[in-house]
């Protein structure tokens, strides 16, 4: 297998020693996240999508051309529909998929729905459309395309795609992430997810501004750790006695050991949350919106809890902690539940069964 994914601007291929060892070859095309505001305007006035435009890299285009001129691949997956522009007709003989970790453009919808900024909810409205008649047409370059879960597959299907969409649910190596003791004593809650990325954002600004508090009313003492790389400057800021932010961490699994609650309060998102699955995997007491569950077909109080509202959230988090057995149960059914169907080994080994019929 070769690999070839961006990378920040100061790594290296010897950062990835486990990549490595998986790779025939590895390579890396550096790439900056910051984008400029002529690259917001140029995503407002060209046709194409701000979100393409923005992974459009000549150096990535020249490594594509280059690794697929110089072998014949069996088969190319494309990871992500942004990247679906890096198809080139040196791969018109191989079995091309395209792995859609989200519906973008459904995402960005949502995300316009609950944005109170006026220029972003246009902006977003925007991007969205173009991202919808982008996503239709790159679907025809590929002789599949897979997607997280039975929601996703539906939007897509609402767009009369004519290439066949398979539902792959993300996973879990549940080797690694095993159910672990809970401390009876503890009052903590624990946020995981990636810090610069918007919809976990907003979910975090929404939990500590709206519900946090009612939690602090009945259980002052309860302490709140958010983890995940590169949290912005608005996320950093709500770091005092009782909330810690810890940016990037080498192991998500100690600080889940320590909290006696995982709380998702996303309110946009796609697919399924990787994370989430995590948590459960770990045997922990979850207590999510429905958008932050969304693609897992886990059951309402007997896999997690689900909260409409901020009231709603703070009195289900209120209830777990109040009930230290309720959450050991909840924690238990949900580690089995993933271990059944989320499991690494049998979601590869579907796919593989897939690639090759």
């Amino acid at each position: 297998m070769d690999l070839l994914s961006f990378c920040q601007p100061e790594q290296e291929p010897g950062d990835f020693p486990k990549l490595q060892a998986l790779c025939r070859r590895l390579r890396l095309v550096p790439r900056a996240k910051a984008y400029s505001p002529m690259d917001l305007l140029r995503g407002l006035v060209l046709s194409t999508p701000f979100h393409v435009h923005n992974y459009h890299l000549q150096a990535m285009v020249d490594a594509v051309q280059e690794m697929a001129t110089g072998q014949a691949y069996d088969l190319v997956q494309i990871e992500d529909v942004v990247m679906a522009q890096y198809v080139v007709p040196a791969m018109d003989n191989s079995l091309r998929i395209l792995d859609m970790h989200n519906v973008e453009s459904a995402l960005l919808r949502r995300y316009a729905e609950k944005d109170g900024n006026l220029f972003k909810k246009i902006y977003a409205r925007l991007t969205a459309a173009k991202l919808e008649g982008y996503e239709r047409d790159v679907a025809g370059k590929f002789h599949k395309i897979l997607v997280c879960s039975v929601q996703d597959r539906g939007l897509l299907q609402d767009k009369t795609m004519s290439t066949p969409i398979q539902v792959t649910p993300n996973g879990v190596d549940c080797d690694h992430f095993q159910p672990l003791p809970m401390d009876p004593a503890s009052k903590d809650l624990v946020f995981v997810g990636s810090m610069d990325y918007h919809a976990n954002i907003s979910g975090v600004l929404f939990f500590v501004h709206n519900i946090l508090p009612l939690i602090h009313d009945k259980f002052p003492e309860t302490h709140f750790t958010i983890v995940g790389k590169n949290p912005p400057e608005a996320i950093s800021r709500l770091a005092e006695e009782r909330v810690t932010v810890t940016g990037m961490v080498p192991d998500v699994r100690p600080y889940l050991a320590r909290a006696r609650i995982v709380v998702v309060p996303l309110l946009v998102g796609g697919g399924t949350r990787l994370k989430i699955l995590e948590a459960m995997a770990c045997g922990k007491a979850i207590v999510s919106t429905p958008m932050g569950a969304e693609g897992i077909s886990a059951k309402d109080l007997q896999h997690f809890y689900l909260a409409e509202t901020a009231h709603e959230f703070a009195q289900a988090t209120i209830q777990l902690l109040q009930e230290p057995a309720l959450c050991q149960r909840i924690g238990t059914a949900a580690a089995t539940f993933v271990k059944e169907r989320f499991d690494w080994r049998l979601i590869t080994d579907d796919l593989c069964r897939s690639v090759s019929s």
